[in-house]
């Protein structure tokens, strides 16, 4: 036999008889090189589990339980991701034997070697050496649900409706009995006290009597009944057609006018009172004639009269009136007429529409105090220049037909209503006064500065609604 040769089976037999007399050394030598490894395998499980799978949906927590405990008796400590780590495999310590039986060896931990023959040996039962393997360590996914979703909902509470002032102040059939007062702004108030221009005059006929429209502050009654007989008995009108003044207590109105909200509004027609009492009927289908000729911006010669002139000077020409509100054309026609008598012409003031009925406006009513809150007054300059001529030019047809709407083109929305909210809280009392008020919705808020600001024929009604809300 060669050297090599006897080497090689001197060094098999060396190893051979170590670990038949020292089991124990080769398995801590094994388990030197395979702890390693199990670590390995076990820190790869840990960091694939700690991703969450695609299942797993959106709102829920994966983790991880393990179902062993260390070997000091409590429990993993859990990791910075809520996940429980996984040790590496350590040695099994050998089962206490009794002390009358002698201890057996400690199974090694690495494969099994076959012994080699020794002739010389008597032949004994011998143990077969084993890989002591970690007891496997099962981990339980456990899938939870977020507690924030499962908090059940409170069912949803529809919002409450709010109601357009014009329905409110459009449901008040008579007036507040309350002192006489304008309260707020002409497109933002409401009206207390309010009196009736009757019907039928000596000089005038109310028109479109099914809107009950035809109430105001005592003051504009008394003036346009000023009106309708000085015009008749000193300018030879035959007497007045009176359309919209304002609501039983006034504020915002159903259909038509944004302002005539004070009662300090009316509009009178520009067509001649019939020498006739009109029907009900008659009042409610009549048509009112346009002072317009076929361009629409321009007086029809043949309509437009000087009877026509000198009305609206005799209405701008009272100290009580602030404005006459006309159509450019025949704010133009007046410039046109008037003569070296121009003062009053700085009241009357050119606005879209009103071609076939002018529109008078007087200022807050002496002792309104701060309820009442005035326009800026004119400036005194006739207006017959640049101001006609750009309403017109705005009035005019364009030449050039408007661009075509973009593709989706949504249309604004409409403007929101106004709310009893956005009046003055002296509305609030206006409506719910006396035996026909209005029931006020709870949108409506008291301020207790408007209450101290408020007419002392207000206050205690101010006063109660506060309390009892």
């Amino acid at each position: 036999m060669g050297l090599r040769r006897w080497l090689t089976t001197l060094t098999c037999l060396t190893v051979a008889g170590v670990a038949l007399e020292r089991p124990d050394a080769v398995s801590r030598v094994l388990s030197s090189f395979i702890a390693p490894l199990h670590a390995q395998q076990s820190a790869t499980n840990t960091t694939d589990a700690a991703a969450l799978p695609h299942y797993i949906p959106g709102g829920h927590a994966l983790t991880f339980k393990p179902d062993g405990v260390g070997d000091d008796g409590a429990g993993d400590g859990d990791a910075a991701d809520g996940a429980s780590p996984v040790r590496a495999a350590e040695p099994v310590p050998p089962a206490p034997q009794p002390a009358s039986q002698p201890a057996p060896q400690a199974a090694p931990t690495a494969a099994p070697i076959a012994p080699l023959a020794r002739p010389e040996a008597p032949a004994v039962a011998r143990q077969e050496p084993s890989i002591a393997v970690p007891a496997a360590r099962t981990a339980t996914i456990t899938i939870e649900l977020d507690p924030t979703l499962m908090r059940s909902k409170p069912a949803a509470v529809p919002p409450v409706p709010v109601i357009p002032a014009k329905e409110l102040f459009g449901a008040a059939k008579a007036p507040a009995p309350l002192a006489a007062r304008a309260i707020g702004t002409y497109a933002r108030g409401c009206l207390a006290g309010a009196v009736a221009l009757p019907v039928d005059g000596p000089a005038w006929q109310a028109m479109r009597l099914s809107r009950n429209r035809n109430w105001g502050h005592p003051n504009l009654v008394k003036l346009v009944e000023r009106l309708a007989l000085q015009s008749q008995t000193q300018d030879g009108w035959p007497g007045l057609l009176v359309g919209d003044i304002s609501q039983p207590r006034g504020g915002p109105m159903l259909t038509g006018h944004a302002s005539h909200q004070l009662g300090l509004d009316a509009d009178v027609w520009l067509t001649p009172m019939p020498n006739k009492r009109l029907s009900r009927k008659e009042r409610e289908d009549l048509s009112a004639t346009s002072m317009l000729d076929s361009t629409d911006l321009a007086v029809d010669p043949k309509v437009f009269t000087p009877g026509h002139v000198q009305l609206i000077k005799r209405a701008a020409s009272y100290p009580e009136v602030e404005r006459v509100l006309v159509h450019p054309a025949i704010k133009k026609a007046l410039c046109e007429v008037a003569g070296p008598d121009r003062g009053w012409l700085g009241k009357v003031r050119p606005i879209g529409g009103h071609y076939y009925h002018f529109h008078i406006r007087i200022g807050c009513p002496a002792g309104s105090g701060a309820v009442c809150k005035p326009q800026i007054p004119t400036t005194g300059e006739d207006g017959c220049g640049k101001e006609v001529q750009d309403w017109l030019a705005r009035l005019a047809p364009s030449k050039t037909p408007p661009p075509p709407r973009p593709p989706g083109y949504k249309p604004p929305p409409p403007k929101p209503q106004i709310t009893l909210a956005q009046l003055p809280a002296e509305c609030t009392a206006v409506l719910e006064s006396g035996p026909d008020g209005v029931a006020v919705p709870p949108e409506a808020k008291v301020d207790l500065k408007a209450i101290a600001k408020a007419p002392a024929a207000l206050k205690p009604h101010l006063r109660k609604m506060h309390a009892e809300k």
